[in-house]
């Protein structure tokens, strides 16, 4: 089924089963208003987001799970109702040792708390935020996930997707994006030039699927797990760039871009380690392997130079450390890599989340912090929780990016955030 019927039909199938029930259904979730102040630019961005989650019990061990998102924003409300999940679930159904989901699905794989590379089923809407939930935030495949507990400590997991879902990027984040990497290799100005950006989607069938394979268990006391993945990847890359001059300015832009295919081997573990007590230790290590991908660039229909975008495996690693001692939480992370970087641009990052909690559960001050140990680059975000209620949060940060023009972490804008979140 090509992807222009599958993903209706799929939708349309499961909301017709969950509709009819709606009303009847016990719901769960959270509203969350924000506002946000820009410091570079002066802008105002507001934003109102109805989250909501039902479980319905449809006996003998099979479930039907919906999440949905309805969302208002001051602009760029492209998609204001989301469906975040939408599945079938058995459990121990239709055997005792069998698990499995069928439709929308969110899925996370990898032990690290941050930015895990084994973590790549979903694409993830893009964002210039760097806190924890925009690492977290993901856009639903549809899917199969089965999972085989073959022993009491270990299971063979199998994910099967028929159809190809790729990250969203803003069009002008991409023609900036493009245009960065053509700037940087030819010298040219882009500045008034048309873009125009064509892309290529993967042949994602019922026999050509992308899919995966898992086995976790636990070995002494860490939990681990070996992965082998087999798909595409989720971002675009340009494979033939014509350009279009007059003297020595450039007029027009034409970028044809694809989805090259992408093999991964993944190791997850975490667990404890005798005599250090509040402490967890995490990690996750990717394997990459691409399919050779080559970028030629025509100035005037003349070929004038070629070069590999992607070419020999490569690594991208998340290691942290986890540290609890009575109110105080601090988790160090080693990154190789962002979901961003790829191939011969993977660099290295730490990431910093820390915060204490008050006596009374009411007061969270919190530090947040990301370096960039390529150029020094960096982000900072401090900020308080405030929890008047048990069902009422408030959180206001201030986060700031420093770095030379360029660079990696540098480009973030300075903000302060308001968000009020009530959890029904």
């Amino acid at each position: 089924m090509s992807r222009i019927l599958y993903i209706p039909v799929t939708v349309v199938v499961l909301t017709l089963l969950f509709v009819p029930l709606a009303r009847s259904l016990e719901w769960s979730g959270e509203v969350v208003g924000n506002v946000s102040y820009q410091l570079n630019t002066a802008d105002v961005d507001y934003g109102l987001k109805l989250n909501a989650m039902t479980t319905l019990d449809l006996g003998e061990g099979y479930y039907l799970h919906a999440d949905l998102s309805l969302k208002y924003q001051d602009e760029n409300t492209t998609r204001p109702f989301h469906l975040n999940q939408l599945y079938l679930q058995g459990s121990g159904a239709p055997w005792d040792s069998l698990d499995f989901k069928l439709g929308l699905l969110e899925l996370t794989w990898g032990a690290s708390d941050v930015l895990s590379p084994v973590d790549v089923l979903n694409p993830r809407p893009f964002s210039l935020s760097a806190d924890r939930e925009s690492f977290q935030d993901k856009i639903p495949v549809p899917a199969v996930d089965i999972e085989w507990y073959f022993s009491s400590t270990w299971s063979l997991e199998l994910f099967y997707q028929p159809d190809f879902v790729p990250n969203f990027i803003p069009s002008f984040v991409k023609e900036a994006m493009f245009l960065g990497s053509l700037s940087a290799a030819l010298g040219l100005d882009f500045g008034e030039a048309v873009v125009r950006i064509e892309e290529d989607t993967p042949s994602v069938g019922f026999f050509s699927p992308i899919w995966a394979i898992r086995a976790r268990g636990s070995v002494g006391k860490f939990d681990v797990a070996l992965s082998f993945q087999n798909g595409y990847y989720l971002s675009p890359f340009p494979y033939q760039t014509s350009i279009t001059m007059e003297g020595e300015r450039v007029q027009e832009v034409d970028i044809l871009a694809g989805y090259p295919r992408r093999s991964l081997l993944g190791l997850e573990f975490q667990g404890t380690i005798e005599g250090l007590e509040g402490v967890t230790v995490r990690g996750d290590l990717a394997l990459i392997f691409p399919q050779p991908w080559t970028q030629s660039i025509l100035i005037n229909g003349n070929p004038v130079s070629s070069f590999s975008v992607l070419e020999e495996p490569y690594w991208k690693a998340s290691f942290g450390i986890d540290y609890t001692h009575e109110n105080f939480y601090l988790n160090l992370n080693y990154l190789l890599g962002n979901p961003w970087e790829e191939g011969q641009n993977v660099s290295s990052y730490l990431y910093l989340v820390t915060n204490w909690e008050s006596e009374d559960g009411k007061w969270k001050p919190f530090w947040n912090a990301i370096l960039s140990l390529q150029d020094g680059s960096m982000v900072n975000i401090l900020g308080v929780e405030y929890k008047p209620k048990t069902s009422w949060t408030t959180s206001l940060s201030y986060a700031r990016s420093s770095g030379a023009p360029g660079s990696i972490l540098g480009g973030f804008s300075d903000g302060i955030f308001l968000e009020v979140k009530y959890r029904f």
